[in-house]
């Protein structure tokens, strides 16, 4: 998803905030977290298990500070800093993620599957760490989950609060504060070992058997998941042009939705025949939606699980692709990509090498899961093994689909910016992308078709 933007300096990978553009009912908040069942967020706040000595929020509010980050178009995400705690000698840093007021489509801003799938893979982790001797890890990094509140009335939407991990997210792919050609490489290629560790997640086993979708790629009887998708994008956009169409030039926005149908078209033409690996999805895998460690080319977290299903693990690799395509940062998209710069000698995997790098972690953990008798990695053939020639054969249609799915989320943006709901301190710099998008999802479509097939759209 097009979703975070860049610091307002080039380069730089600290986690900007911004004043409050969304303002949170601090009263109503902290009431709520002193009065919170969840006996994480009472250890945190107090210092121990346990209910609190106080169900009186004042001592709370007086002591905490909120801010804004200024990524996120589609959920509105804060920073909450709590100072002056009695047991502690540092501030208390926890972040908060809350749905916004208005929401086009029910499956949207999905918080609730966010919050499950942390929660299962918080499990998932500790378990593994209960194991002496693990033949590699298997671990997927993310913040810890400490509370979900469904309660409306808190702040007017859903919302839950997690762990502040500390580290660098680069909104900039380049990386440009790396400064060695080989931490560069080692960066992008454990992020694509920690994608690899996701899809191999034994979901059958840590609480996700409900998750998303349950049709797998062995099974030819039922719709792939990129068909499923298309017809859910399909009334998505739909439902955005309805509302965009009270405020805004309707040719315009006809025009739009007729070229994003005319796209779907096209894929559902070889969306049945795609290779359709089976397992959990991140669903928004990219490098500046993982944080890195401090100093480390390493992943210490991967962040917005909010569009997390089951499903077809090349939408997260094509996902993480995307940059490829889309320009540098200074030719004022809003995002950053790497679509016009030379990456000899910068130490960054080039497409094709991302590719095979992915295939090459799958195949590893498969191989030394099969040596293994841990109980995590037994079940093998629950999870999809990768063809690398099959994976570069369909790279161009995943890839087509992705900026497809990008299109309506950026339609998405357009119409919460129009109705002002929209919680990106840049949104409405990013609905101005979606023309540019529509263009460029023909343009990948064309230049890179799924393997023997001549398209005969008009594109």
């Amino acid at each position: 998803m097009i979703s975070n933007v860049a610091s307002s300096q080039h380069g730089d990978d600290t986690v900007r905030t911004t004043p409050v553009r969304n303002p949170l009912n601090i009263e109503s908040l902290a009431s709520w977290m002193v009065n919170s069942p969840s006996p994480v967020l009472q250890s945190l706040l107090f210092g121990f298990d346990g209910r609190s000595i106080t169900q009186d929020g004042n001592w709370l509010q007086e002591r905490l500070q909120v801010k804004q980050f200024g990524f996120g178009q589609s959920n509105p995400t804060y920073l909450l800093i709590i100072n002056n705690l009695p047991h502690r000698n540092d501030a208390l840093k926890i972040v908060l993620r809350r749905k916004p007021n208005k929401i086009a489509h029910p499956s949207s801003h999905a918080l609730h599957r966010e919050y499950r799938v942390l929660e299962s893979l918080l499990r998932y982790n500790k378990e593994l760490e209960q194991q002496q001797h693990q033949a590699f890890d298997k671990s997927v990094p993310i913040p810890t989950p400490y509370a979900y509140c469904k309660d409306e009335t808190i702040l007017g939407a859903e919302f839950y609060l997690m762990e502040f991990v500390q580290g660098r997210i680069f909104v900039d792919p380049r990386m440009p504060s790396i400064r060695s050609e080989e931490e560069r490489t080692e960066a992008f290629k454990d992020a694509l070992r920690v994608l690899a560790n996701i899809h191999n997640v034994p979901w059958w086993l840590i609480g996700l058997e409900k998750h998303g979708g349950r049709t797998s790629g062995k099974d030819k009887t039922n719709p792939t998941y990129i068909q499923r998708q298309v017809l859910r994008l399909l009334q998505i956009t739909s439902k955005q042009s309805e509302l965009m169409m009270k405020g805004s030039d309707s040719h315009d926005v006809k025009k739009v939705e007729e070229s994003i149908r005319h796209i779907a078209e096209v894929l559902s033409q070889h969306a049945s025949l795609c290779p359709n690996p089976f397992g959990l999805l991140h669903g928004d895998y990219k490098i500046d939606n993982l944080i890195f460690h401090p100093t480390e080319p390493r992943v210490i977290a991967v962040l917005d699980w909010e569009l997390s299903t089951m499903g077809d693990g090349y939408c997260d690799l094509a996902n993480f692709c995307m940059i490829y395509f889309m320009p540098s940062i200074e030719k004022g998209w809003g995002v950053a990509g790497l679509g016009d710069m030379k990456l000899e000698g910068t130490g960054i995997l080039t497409r094709p090498q991302v590719i095979s790098t992915y295939c090459q972690y799958h195949d590893n953990y498969h191989d030394k899961a099969r040596q293994s008798n841990e109980r995590l990695t037994t079940d093998t053939n629950m999870t999809t093994p990768v063809d690398c020639n099959e994976a570069m054969a369909w790279a161009g249609f995943y890839l087509s689909f992705l900026f497809f799915k990008n299109c309506v989320i950026v339609q998405g943006v357009a119409q919460r910016a129009e109705s002002g709901v929209a919680s990106s301190a840049v949104a409405s710099k990013v609905a101005g992308l979606l023309p540019e998008m529509v263009r460029l999802t023909k343009h990948i479509l064309k230049e890179f078709p799924p393997p023997k097939s001549q398209l005969k759209s008009n594109l």
